[in-house]
């Protein structure tokens, strides 16, 4: 089984093209913490994988204790575990305008502010996320509410983190991870899966 966690905002459209043998779950909707496997029956899988993106790092946290899952590999990507901070994550007062003035326009502009690339982000605008914006604002400001509370740190065994990502900062991402695990750099922005052509490439096995 592979479990994804996915970004702020995003839904299974965010990673149409990456391909796996494995069952596949994605965790999605970060208005609370939890549901989405609640009723998974993990022991039925010999092998759990995970791989955790943007604010997905911080929710696979703190969902994987409370499932009582421990993966064979786990993978972070552009993110960290404490996800508002001005050190080690997006600045708070970055996150704050974000939170505050959250409407169909600036979701674009946030959208399109996760890559570097035009031709990235019109195959992303293809399979562009279908949540509701009243849903995605509500998420904005559970996980702010949270964000400090939930440090409940597991085994990272790779993270990646872009060389040019515009939401997250390089700099305090690396400044996190530093001495924790493994890290590797990717070109590009925020959205980092079009470097990858399946999920078992982007896991390595």
């Amino acid at each position: 089984m592979l479990v994804f966690f996915n970004g702020w905002g995003m839904d299974v459209r965010a990673i149409p093209h990456l391909s796996t043998k494995y069952d596949l779950v994605v965790c999605s909707d970060y208005r609370s913490l939890g549901t989405e496997g609640d009723n998974i029956c993990f022991s039925a899988y010999h092998t759990v994988y995970v791989v955790a993106w943007s604010m997905g790092v911080w929710a696979a946290a703190n969902m994987l204790p409370r499932w009582q899952v421990q993966p064979a590999k786990s993978i972070a990507l552009n993110g960290t575990e404490l996800p508002i901070d001005n050190q080690y994550g997006i600045p708070v007062r970055s996150y704050e305008l974000t939170k505050r003035g959250m409407t169909e326009q600036s979701r674009e502009k946030f959208f399109a502010r996760m890559f570097v690339n035009e031709v990235e982000y019109e195959l992303f605008s293809v399979n562009k996320p279908q949540r509701i914006l009243t849903e995605q604002i509500e998420e904005l400001w559970f996980i702010h509410s949270l964000s400090t509370e939930h440090k409940n740190c597991i085994n990272w065994n790779k993270v990646f983190i872009s060389e040019k990502d515009l939401i997250f900062p390089s700099e305090n991402q690396l400044r996190w991870w530093q001495n924790k695990t493994s890290v590797t750099f990717l070109p590009g922005g925020h959205y980092p899966f079009y470097s990858f052509r399946s999920w078992d490439e982007l896991l390595d096995i």
